[in-house]
């Protein structure tokens, strides 16, 4: 009998010993946590323009869209705005002011057309460098004319010293659309009438570039912008010399800042495609 307990006691011990070790704890993973962000270029959800919201969105201050203007009866433009941007927008007080919307103008598109006389709008943004030291301006539009004189200007601010502006001017050089230098007047591009144009001027305190159509028109051409009027026109220079523009405004896009090269490439494809400008880089 005492035989039989010892090798029974025997292989119990023999079991205990063949189990296998506890499993070991899981591992913890340590990697960090990603916040993923929808990219700057995607529109809040519900937005009227989540499905074209193709351009970058940081730094905007203002962007109008000729599909947007609503006119007045009539057919007047008072107020141009845009429903994701509602507090920056474009007015004209007096009937002679307000230019007027033509449909399907570009490529099917709606513009804002001013007729080279009185027509002019007003901003409620400050593109001064005491204001916005640094900005970009993107247009798509096309011109009635190509002459230089009478002078007529796309946008401006300026109160009388060459602040920044860009338009038809017979003191380019040979080129009959310019930009303002703050000291003088500077030729960009030879613009041919009823054409349409892509246009891109991005201005620093202390110079300005341009591409026109995809293409580097200037290149950090030295400006001396000083005070300016505190509002930017559209249709012309502002108030103090007006000189209207003649044509047709699709949209008009600006920054409070300096784009990169490949977000304003990105504006550029957008306003290209849409308005059916074909683009040379």
């Amino acid at each position: 009998m005492k035989k039989i307990v010892a090798i029974l006691f025997l292989a119990l011990a023999c079991a205990k010993k063949e189990q296998p070790p506890p499993a070991a704890p899981p591992v913890t993973e340590t990697h960090p946590v990603v916040n993923m962000t929808k990219p700057e270029t995607a529109a809040p959800p519900g937005s009227m323009h989540e499905a074209v919201w193709s351009i970058p969105s940081r730094g905007v201050v203002l962007w109008l869209i000729g599909d947007d203007a609503k006119p007045e009866y009539g057919g007047s433009l008072a107020t141009w705005s845009n429903p994701f941007l509602p507090t920056a927008k474009a007015t004209a007080d007096r009937p002679e002011m307000q230019p007027s919307v033509a449909n399907e103008a570009i490529n099917q598109h709606a513009v804002v057309r001013f007729d080279g006389q009185s027509n002019i709008m007003q901003t409620n943004i400050d593109i001064s460098p005491a204001s916005m030291p640094n900005a970009t301006i993107c247009a798509a539009f096309t011109s009635k004319t190509d002459a230089p004189s009478p002078l007529r200007k796309l946008y401006g601010d300026d109160d009388g010293g060459y602040d920044r502006a860009a338009g038809l001017d017979d003191r380019g050089g040979g080129k009959n659309f310019t930009i303002f230098t703050g000291s003088g007047v500077q030729g960009d591009f030879t613009l041919k009438a009823n054409e349409p144009y892509v246009s891109c001027d991005a201005y620093t305190k202390t110079e300005v570039s341009t591409w026109v159509n995809g293409k580097e028109t200037l290149q950090k051409i030295a400006g001396t912008w000083g005070t300016a009027l505190p509002n930017m026109y559209i249709g012309g220079s502002g108030p103090n010399y007006h000189e209207p523009w003649h044509g047709d405004i699709a949209e008009i896009v600006v920054y409070s800042r300096v784009i990169a090269e490949l977000e304003r490439m990105q504006v550029e494809d957008y306003l290209a495609k849409k308005y059916g400008v074909a683009l040379t880089r």
